[in-house]
């Protein structure tokens, strides 16, 4: 199925969805794999859910109780391929994160830029993930960056995402050891 996703700078790519019908507008969350020969490739989407605007498509009111979404969100985990940059705005931050999934019953590889400005207030102290390091990030899909792929305009980002060492700590002591927490969370 041909489709396309919306960049948040109006920059529209061929896509292709695994699912659905024609003409039918469809909330979708959807594994993707994004080329590095963006538009000359499209993206390939493999629906995972998949929730059909209800009414007739073929109606003139129809478009009319579809929701105002028009630019998709990327929810993705990855790691960081090379130390961040700052963009020639002189405000913007960004670094690659490559992300490996089945789509199409195939294993494939995605690059992304994950791009946030730093002159916005709840940007100005985050800090840049270092290279080689694990993220989950949050955004949406806002241009074809310039080495290829695609560029996240992010919403959200978890820096060093990953295992926590939980062993206890060798050094001896005289209290008696901790109760086991049955549930961690990592900050």
């Amino acid at each position: 199925y041909q489709t396309t996703i919306q960049c948040t700078s109006g920059v529209v790519l061929p896509a292709m969805l695994r699912v659905l019908a024609d003409n039918t507008v469809a909330f979708v969350s959807a594994k993707v794999a994004v080329p590095t020969n963006i538009p000359a490739d499209p993206i390939l989407l493999e629906g995972i859910y998949v929730a059909a605007v209800p009414g007739d498509a073929t109606s003139d009111e129809y478009e009319h109780h579809i929701p105002d979404f028009p630019h998709p969100m990327v929810v993705g985990l990855g790691s960081v391929t090379a130390p961040p940059k700052t963009l020639s705005d002189g405000t913007s931050k960004a670094f690659d994160v490559v992300s490996t999934d089945y789509v199409r019953d195939t294993r494939m590889t995605s690059t992304v830029s994950c791009v946030f400005d730093t002159a916005c207030p709840r940007w100005s102290k985050t800090p840049l993930p270092n290279q080689n390091t694990v993220v989950f990030y949050v955004g949406r899909f806002s241009d074809v960056a310039s080495m290829g792929g695609l560029q996240v305009e992010l919403e959200s980002i978890a820096c060093n995402v990953g295992v926590v060492d939980t062993r206890l700590n060798t050094a001896t002591s005289s209290s008696p050891p901790s109760k086991r927490r049955k549930f961690m969370a990592v900050v």
